[in-house]
């Protein structure tokens, strides 16, 4: 018979949580797209009348046909997708930069099939070479943090070894963070004359790695009108901004799998727990009111042993009062533990032979017998001893003492 409390094992509590989170970026979805329609669905329907309105009214004044329209518009939007020109070197260069970023603006867009052809093995090859030399510049910057929260933490606090907790370099990774947004921010707001609120917004796109390509830097005029020291901002502000987020994403990831595996170790050690408390009825047993309590081969519960037989135990929930021990001592109420306490128990080695069963069982039998009938022996003796003495003490004729002690 095993007795062990139910518990809910770790990997069903994985797959919980895991759905919990499919179901809340699925819920947050639906709640973006449903924010952005009602936002934006209304504006979008006023510019598109609009903009119909003055086509109708520009091809009434022009006397153009549809197909010279269709014509004039493809002319316009080549237009304004080669108005610079896009492939020298340093155009070239923040192409590939934009390229292995995971960027994609798509501002400047090769033509040619070996242009397209060099660009899926250039990103092949390239984007996985980025991603590790980020990830390594990210703990090196990391590192360069604590280095510094030490040398302050020791300059003020003066400790040997003071010690930067991981909530600590978080904050100063968010601090570094702001700093680029808001420094980027405001050179792109002088140098391209956008609102500070659109120069905030491309920083934020650009070091998240979404870029729509609505707002791209140096694309009003040809390089070589820009000065190579905001060329040089533009190509650094990708790669700091990049590596500022990826070392402050490194520790996201690592407190979040710390977490993680501090929770799986303590789930690993409850349920550790749990094997350590279940109680094993092995054999014969000795309950709190000094009667014998064996488990047969052939069923799953107990049974208390009397001279009449087997009487068996039905466990249910009025059962919970039932106190077993396993203890080999010999049978004592102080030696019985309650079923409360039955938490305390280790587990048990349960190697013992079928063939040295029925001995074990009948040497306790035994031995119960022997102190039962040696405990009421020494009572009777007592009560016999207590009760001459009390008679002889009150000066009765010996004859009523042997009347008294023989009755």
């Amino acid at each position: 018979m095993l007795l062990t409390p139910q518990s809910t094992t770790p990997n069903r509590i994985q797959k919980y949580r895991t759905l919990a989170y499919v179901v809340t970026i699925l819920v947050y979805l639906v709640i973006g797209a449903a924010i952005f329609d009602k936002l934006e669905s209304t504006e979008e329907s006023l510019r598109r009348n609009n903009l119909t309105a003055r086509i109708d009214l520009f091809r009434q004044q022009h006397n153009i046909s549809h197909q010279d329209f269709i014509n004039l518009t493809r002319t316009v939007e080549l237009r304004i997708l080669y108005r610079k020109k896009q492939w020298k070197f340093i155009g070239s260069f923040y192409y590939v930069t934009v390229v292995l970023a995971l960027i994609g603006y798509g501002h400047a867009i090769p033509n040619t099939f070996a242009g397209r052809a060099v660009t899926i093995a250039y990103a092949l090859i390239g984007i996985p070479m980025w991603l590790i030399m980020i990830q390594s510049v990210g703990e090196r910057l990391n590192s360069l943090i604590r280095f510094v929260l030490k040398y302050i933490k020791r300059k003020f606090q003066k400790r040997r070894e003071p010690q930067v907790t991981a909530m600590e370099l978080l904050t100063c990774e968010a601090l570094l963070t702001v700093l680029t947004v808001a420094a980027g921010s405001y050179v792109f707001h002088r140098h391209e004359n956008w609102r500070y609120f659109d120069a905030f917004y491309y920083c934020l796109l650009t070091l998240t790695t979404i870029g729509f390509g609505d707002l791209v830097p140096m694309q009003k005029d040809d390089y070589e009108n820009f000065g190579w020291l905001y060329i040089l901002f533009c190509i650094m502000f990708i790669l700091t901004g990049l590596t500022i987020v990826a070392s402050s994403g490194n520790l996201l990831i690592l407190r979040f799998v710390e977490t993680n595996t501090k929770r799986c170790q303590h789930e690993r050690y409850e349920m550790e727990e749990r094997r350590r408390q279940q109680v094993h009825i092995i054999g014969d047993v000795i309950s709190s009111n000094g009667r014998l309590v064996t488990l047969e081969n052939d069923e799953d519960t107990p049974s208390f042993r009397t001279s009449n037989g087997a009487q068996h135990i039905t466990l249910d929930n009025s059962s919970s009062a039932l106190s077993l021990c396993s203890c080999r001592a010999q049978p004592s109420l102080t030696a019985c533990i309650p079923m409360s306490c039955k938490k305390k128990f280790k587990r048990k080695q349960q190697n013992i032979l079928n063939n040295s069963k029925q001995s074990v069982v009948k040497s306790q039998i035994t031995n119960t017998r022997t102190l039962r009938q040696e405990i009421l022996d020494s009572l009777q003796t007592k009560n016999d001893i207590d009760e001459n003495i009390a008679l002889q003490r009150s000066y009765l004729p010996v004859e009523k003492i042997q009347k008294r002690s023989s009755i």
